[in-house]
């Protein structure tokens, strides 16, 4: 008999044992885990809408005209108008062919590689994407080639070998666990030389990155649309959007395919009508109130000062993932711990998330963080 008892003793006595913790309030600034308030630093609600009283009214308002439930998947009755003009919202955001609602962003992309696999395909990933992303292709024929992280070189060497089939360059467009932006000109220049179609997923940049421009937030637009040529696009809505699901955007004939073969989005029930509808609603919002932004903006422009004077080491990263190499899980999970005893939220990332040794602190910053709540948070890690 296979001793599962043992595989577990032997992830405690590493370090790599994962404990739930019950959140026992909204998501917020702050949250109640074990009947304390604590600061929250670990949420990936950037924009700090999970919370929103607007959205709470909307969403009350959309639940009672649609109900808590789709009742069926997309193609068989789950399909509502709040998707429809969801996906229509989206495509205009993106400015691509068109668009398909998902119900996360793990199920995107692992649906959307489903939808196009095939034992002739070949994608290229960034050893950093997430798991999602590679554990979708290893559920398929295709042949998955992982190059160094943001080695464009080693990308360029591995795709040149590559002589039949059809090649997908997939990469993250912020990485989850180091907040580093991939170069989607310079991708987007290697996909042209190669006969590559390159997707993007850009869940932790999709309503956060803004340039100048009056786009949409994302790192789409941190670019001159002439300069990158994405060919599927992957956002989701439960980070900055502050609600739940996900979508791809991109070439009509991809989009149609993942409605057509995708066994994920096919054999899912959809997300509900009134999620859907928040979701839109949200997206509006973020639109039209760039204030949130710069409120995020400043904030990690703030964190990142602070943090140089007290010589607090953090990885590069303009994003609000932030992030300390500890090294060391039994180490790192001591630290979490303190941090919680002194009212502070903060994430312990172990491998697998990470590769071995690189087990670090991650810290999401929000719009709504305060100066204070970031002070406090540096004071503390100074301490350690």
């Amino acid at each position: 008999m296979f001793d599962y008892s043992n595989i577990i003793s032997e992830l405690r006595k590493d370090g790599y044992y994962r404990e739930r913790m019950p959140v026992n309030s909204p998501q917020d600034r702050y949250v109640v885990i074990k009947n304390k308030k604590v600061l929250n630093f670990t949420s990936n609600d950037y924009l700090g809408l999970a919370n929103s009283n607007y959205l709470k009214d909307v969403f009350y308002k959309k639940v009672k005209k649609y109900g808590v439930g789709s009742g069926s998947s997309p193609l068989i009755s789950g399909y509502s108008s709040q998707h429809k003009e969801l996906e229509q919202e989206l495509t205009q955001l993106t400015k691509l062919d068109s668009t398909v609602v998902m119900n996360s962003g793990y199920l995107a992309n692992v649906g959307l590689i489903n939808a196009l696999s095939d034992k002739d395909v070949v994608i290229l990933q960034d050893k950093m994407n997430h798991n999602s992303i590679i554990e979708g292709t290893r559920l398929t024929k295709s042949q998955l080639i992982r190059f160094h992280h943001k080695n464009y070189s080693d990308l360029s060497e591995k795709i040149e070998k590559v002589k039949c089939g059809l090649k997908i360059i997939y990469v993250d467009a912020v990485f989850s666990m180091t907040g580093e932006f991939s170069d989607l000109k310079k991708l987007s220049s290697i996909a042209r030389e190669n006969n590559a179609l390159l997707f993007v997923d850009d869940a932790h940049g999709f309503g956060v990155l803004k340039n100048n421009s009056k786009n949409f937030p994302s790192s789409l637009s941190m670019y001159n649309r002439d300069d990158i040529n994405i060919d599927a696009y992957i956002g989701t809505f439960g980070k900055a959007v502050g609600i739940f699901g996900s979508f791809i955007s991109g070439n009509k004939d991809i989009v149609e395919l993942v409605i057509q073969k995708s066994k994920p989005y096919i054999y899912s029930t959809a997300l509900p009508a009134s999620l859907a509808g928040t979701v839109l609603e949200s997206l509006r919002y973020i639109k039209n109130n760039t204030s949130l932004n710069k409120k995020l903006n400043r904030n990690i422009k703030i964190f990142r000062e602070i943090a140089k004077k007290e010589n607090i080491k953090l990885q590069e990263s303009e994003t609000p993932i932030q992030t300390i190499i500890v090294g060391e899980p039994i180490r790192l999970k001591k630290i979490q711990e303190s941090a919680l005893k002194a009212g502070i939220f903060i994430q312990a990332i172990r491998y697998p998330t990470v590769p071995k040794n690189n087990d670090l602190i991650r810290i999401s910053l929000t719009s709504n963080h305060s100066t204070k709540d970031i002070e406090r948070l540096l004071y503390f890690l100074k301490t350690i």
